[in-house]
């Protein structure tokens, strides 16, 4: 028996959510299957810090345009342990020689 879990998460424009991304955020999916492929919308919000909680997850489309972020994406993102994070696009960046993959999430603060 195989259990499917699917993990579509849009709260893009909706300036509901504002503060940390907290610990416990998807915290059922990743006990569950942190191997599943996870996307988050977060777009137009007030996020100000991301859990590095997220790290278990190992393939996560985590979108984050316009939210009011204020430190850089912990550094676990982009190991290399999460190429395939944001469709890909984390594992591309880092093999073309990037200094930091963790770009292909978000653009450095500032």
């Amino acid at each position: 028996m195989y259990t499917v879990i699917l993990g579509l998460f849009y709260l893009f424009y909706s300036r509901f959510l504002s503060g940390a991304i907290p610990d416990d955020f998807l915290k059922s999916i990743r006990e569950e299957d942190p191997s599943v492929e996870v996307v988050v919308d977060l777009s137009d919000n007030f996020i100000t810090d991301l859990s590095s909680s997220l790290t278990t997850f190992t393939n996560m489309n985590l979108v984050l345009v316009d939210s009011d972020i204020t430190s850089p994406a912990p550094e676990e993102f982009c190991d290399t342990d999460h190429t395939g994070w944001t469709a890909g696009m984390v594992g591309q960046v880092r093999d073309g020689g990037a200094l930091n993959a963790c770009n292909a999430i978000l653009c450095p603060p500032g």
